[in-house]
C-alpha cells in the first residue's frame, strides 16, 4: 500500500533527461526525490539541526553521480544508496555539517530542542498510538533509527523491499532480520513510553526514573524495558499497543519545509545572486527556477517564513486529515485491572471481535504446514510446563493478562510456579493441534500478534488464536509452537523477554528463541 500523498516514481525517461543535462527534467528528478531523502534523513539522524545539511549534500551528490548512472530504471535504489552513506558520513564526523550554503547564513537559528520526531507530530497532526510510536523512536541507537528509517519508508509504501536491500548492500534475507530486530526494540520503546507518560505512573517506576535526565536514549531504554517486563501494572497499560506496521501503513510523508526545497533547488540549478539561472554557454530564466529563487529568498526573511510555513503546516494538516479520514484504529475497551492467577477464580470479561486489532485476517482457515496427527495430543497432553532453550532458568509465564518469559526455580513462590505451570488440551480450533489453558481457565493467544491470556468467548476467532500446533524445536527433544491461523508465525520471545507471535527467520537465534523443552510442571 502506497501513502496517498506520495510523489510518483521518477520516469525512467526523466531520469535519462536529467542524466543528459535538461535542467527542466533535473528539477523535476529533484521535486519528485526530495520528500523520500527528507523523510529518510529526518527519521535515521532525528536531529534537526543537521537534517536539512544532510539532504542539500545527498541532492547534490545525486546530480553530481547521474551522468555516471548506467542504469536509469534502478535509480531509486542508487538514490536511497547515496542518502545511507551520507546518513553513515554523518554519524562518523560527528559534529554539524558545513555546506556551500549553510543554513546559518538566513538569519535564523533552528531550535536546538526540535527534532524530526516533534516535526513529525506537528506537521501530520499525529495523535494515539501513532504520535506515541514517533515519540519512541527517539529510544533507539543512531544505527537503528538508519534501518528504521527505511523500514518506515517500506510500510508506507514509498521503498520496496528489493530498493531497501540493494540500498543498505544486503540480501533480502539479512534485510529482514535486521529490520525484525529493530522493530523489536521499536515496539520496545513504545511500551516504555506508554509506561513513562502513563498518568499516575506506576510509583516503582518513578523511583527507576528519579535519576533520568529527561533525555530518552537507547541505554535508558533497556533499564526501563527491564522494569516493564517485570511490572504488572506497566505490562497491563502497553496490552493495547497495535503492531507498528498497522500505525506506519499509508502514513503521510512529512512535508518538506519551504525554505529547505527553495535552497536545494537554488544550489542545485545553479540560480546566481541576480535571478539568472546559468547554463551551459546560455542565461535562461525559467518559470520553476524563479520560484526555486523565490523561496530561497523567503528563507532569509523569518518573519516570512514563519508565515508561509504556517499557512504550509495547516494546508497539509488539512490535506492528510481530509484524504486519509480516521486516523487512529478503533478505541479498544478499557483493560480489566491485572488478575493474579491465584487471587481469584473469576475469569476476566472477555473481549469481544469486535475490538480487535485492525490486523489482517486470513480469509479462510489454514491448513497447518504439518499434520502432527495424534501426536500433539499423546504427547503433550496433560499439565506441563515449557522451558526456553536459550533460557534454560526461564518459562512461559505471565504477568497479568500478558505472556512473559518468566524466571522459576523452587524456591520461587506457589504464585509464581503456578504461572508457569499450563495444561494441554486438544486444540480449540483442531484437535490435532493443541491449546494451553492455565490454572484460573485462562487461554494462551495471540491477540495483535501479542501473546497473552484470555477467558475463551465462544467466538470461531478466539478458538483459532489460542490453537498452536507443535513443530521440531532448535534442539533435540525441543518443540516451537506454529499458529493455527497464521501458518509460519510462531510463540516467540524477544530480547525483553515478552512474548510475541512473531513470522520465521532462517537464524539459529531465532530458532533458538522459539524453541521450548516441554518438561514436568512446578505444582
Amino acid at each position: 500500500m502506497r501513502s496517498r500523498d506520495m510523489q510518483e516514481r521518477p520516469d525512467v525517461a526523466v531520469v535519462m533527461a536529467a542524466r543528459a543535462g535538461d535542467r527542466q527534467a533535473s528539477e523535476q528528478l529533484i521535486r519528485d526525490c526530495l520528500p523520500l531523502v527528507y523523510n529518510i534523513v529526518g527519521r535515521a539522524l532525528d536531529g534537526h539541526s543537521d537534517v536539512d545539511d544532510v539532504v542539500q549534500e545527498t541532492m547534490m551528490r545525486v546530480l553530481d553521480g547521474l551522468p555516471g548512472l548506467e542504469q536509469p530504471d534502478r535509480f531509486r535504489s542508487w538514490l536511497v544508496a547515496i542518502t545511507v552513506r551520507q546518513i553513515r558520513d554523518r554519524w562518523r564526523r560527528g559534529r554539524t555539517w558545513l555546506t556551500a550554503d549553510p543554513l546559518e547564513e538566513n538569519g535564523h537559528d533552528p531550535d536546538p530542542q526540535a527534532d524530526f520526531s516533534d516535526l513529525a507530530i506537528l506537521r501530520l497532526a499525529l495523535s494515539g498510538q501513532r504520535r506515541e510510536a514517533v515519540e519512541a523512536t527517539r529510544w533507539l541507537e543512531d544505527e537503528e533509527r538508519e534501518v528504521l528509517a527505511l523500514w518506515w519508508m517500506e510500510s508506507a509504501g514509498e521503498l520496496t523491499r528489493e530498493e531497501l536491500s540493494a540500498a543498505c548492500g544486503l540480501t533480502p534475507q539479512h534485510a529482514a532480520v535486521r529490520i525484525q530486530r529493530v522493530k523489536e526494540r521499536l515496539e520496545t520503546a513504545r511500551a516504555v513510553v506508554r509506561a513513562v507518560t502513563a498518568s499516575p505512573r506506576c510509583p516503582d517506576l518513578a523511583a527507576v526514573l528519579a535519576s533520568w535526565d529527561g533525555r530518552p536514549s537507547g541505554l535508558w531504554r533497556k533499564r526501563l524495558a527491564r522494569h516493564v517486563r517485570d511490572c504488572p501494572q506497566c505490562l497491563l497499560s502497553s496490552s493495547d499497543l497495535i503492531p507498528a506496521e498497522g500505525l506506519l501503513a499509508d502514513l503521510a510523508l512529512v512535508p518538506v519545509p519551504v525554505g529547505l526545497a527553495g535552497l536545494v533547488l537554488t544550489r542545485a540549478l545553479g540560480v546566481d545572486s541576480t535571478g539568472v539561472t546559468v547554463g551551459a554557454g546560455t542565461r535562461t530564466a525559467s518559470g520553476a527556477s524563479r520560484t526555486a529563487r523565490t523561496i530561497g529568498r523567503l528563507s532569509a526573511k523569518p518573519a516570512a517564513m514563519a508565515a508561509a510555513g504556517a499557512v504550509t503546516l495547516v494546508a497539509a494538516g488539512v490535506a492528510w486529515y481530509t484524504a486519509t479520514g480516521a486516523h487512529e484504529p478503533a478505541p479498544r475497551p478499557a483493560v480489566a485491572a491485572p488478575l493474579s492467577p491465584a487471587a481469584s477464580s473469576v475469569p476476566p470479561s472477555p473481549r469481544t471481535s469486535a475490538s480487535r486489532a485492525p490486523t489482517p485476517m486470513p480469509t479462510s482457515t489454514p491448513t497447518p504446514t504439518a499434520d502432527p496427527a495424534t501426536t500433539a495430543e499423546a504427547r503433550f497432553s496433560g499439565r506441563h510446563a515449557l522451558r526456553s532453550v536459550d533460557h534454560p532458568g526461564d518459562y512461559v509465564s505471565q504477568s497479568g493478562r500478558l505472556g512473559i518469559l518468566g524466571t522459576v526455580g523452587a524456591t520461587s513462590s506457589a504464585a509464581t510456579r503456578q504461572a508457569a505451570t499450563f495444561t494441554f488440551v486438544p486444540g480449540l480450533a483442531d484437535r490435532r493441534c493443541s491449546s494451553l489453558r492455565d490454572a484460573t481457565g485462562r487461554y494462551l493467544r495471540h491477540y495483535a500478534f501479542r501473546i497473552r491470556l484470555d477467558t475463551n468467548d465462544g467466538s470461531a476467532i478466539f478458538q483459532k488464536d489460542a490453537t498452536f500446533c507443535p513443530r521440531s524445536g532448535s534442539t533435540a527433544g525441543s518443540v516451537s509452537l506454529e499458529s493455527y491461523n497464521y501458518p509460519g508465525r510462531y510463540l516467540r520471545h524477544r530480547d525483553d523477554l515478552q512474548l510475541w507471535l512473531d513470522p520465521s527467520e532462517d537464524t539459529a537465534a531465532y530458532r533458538a528463541d522459539r524453541s521450548f523443552v516441554i518438561v514436568a510442571p512446578w505444582t
